[in-house]
């Protein structure tokens, strides 16, 4: 755990810096896009070392950040994307991510409606899905739309907790805008996209628009513990000092 303050300061300008620098790149790069990419999603993850201590807080969110990088080894790197594993991780982390949420809400009323919201909206989607698409329902659909239903609950209820969580409340409100993204690229499987119409020009805008939300969502997700170590650092520091 890096608990001086200056340190762990420049050590988040020094991410900020770099995964900046990295976005601008695979933006721009062809050959070595894929590899970029999935190096941004790692820092997000390293970075978050730097914010270890024994708390089911932590524990959760590098958990969570570390099945990211799982679900983005099979469908960043590879040059076709491995969707099934992909998306059990990505299903995983968001389950990490409402737990913390979970044990963040002091109220218990809130609480049971996170779990009765969760069942609910997952049940939902998926027996929608069954029966509006028959047997093009897959497992990476089905799956697909338990993480996304979870993935809005997680924006919802951290907005909920907000201040206390807006770093994590405007990366999911990001990641929310990039699965958005994601989805209407994989509708040409499922659905007929007409050329030239609204979502084609949002699938093709010349640049990737997906991963200009994605990124940047991983970085507040990381940074989302970083408020409250800074302010526990500083009174720690201001303890020592009055002894």
């Amino acid at each position: 755990m890096m608990k001086s303050k200056p340190l762990l300061t420049g050590a988040a300008a020094l991410f900020l810096v770099t995964e900046t620098l990295l976005g601008i790149r695979f933006q721009t790069e062809s050959e070595y896009g894929r590899l970029l990419r999935f190096a941004a999603v790692a820092l997000a993850c390293l970075f978050c070392l730097l914010l270890m201590e024994r708390s089911r807080e932590y524990l959760l969110t590098q958990t969570a950040l570390f099945l990211t990088v799982c679900a983005d080894y099979f469908l960043v790197l590879p040059p076709s994307p491995n969707q099934l594993p992909g998306m059990v991780f990505f299903s995983v982390a968001q389950l990490a991510y409402a737990a913390r949420l979970y044990l963040a809400e002091i109220h218990s009323t809130r609480r049971r409606t996170q779990i009765i919201a969760r069942v609910c909206l997952s049940a939902f989607v998926m027996a929608a899905a069954a029966a509006v698409l028959g047997k093009d329902a897959d497992a990476v659909v089905i799956l697909s739309l338990f993480y996304y239903a979870n993935l809005v609950l997680n924006l919802v209820f951290a907005w909920m907790q907000a201040p206390k969580q807006l770093l994590m409340a405007a990366g999911f409100t990001l990641f929310l805008l990039c699965d958005t993204l994601v989805g209407f690229a994989f509708l040409d499987g499922y659905l007929t996209v007409p050329e030239g119409s609204l979502i084609d020009r949002i699938n093709h805008p010349g640049f990737d628009l997906a991963w200009a939300f994605y990124l940047p969502s991983q970085m507040l997700l990381a940074f989302s513990l970083l408020p409250a170590r800074l302010r526990r650092n500083a009174d720690a520091g201001h303890r020592a000092a009055r002894k």
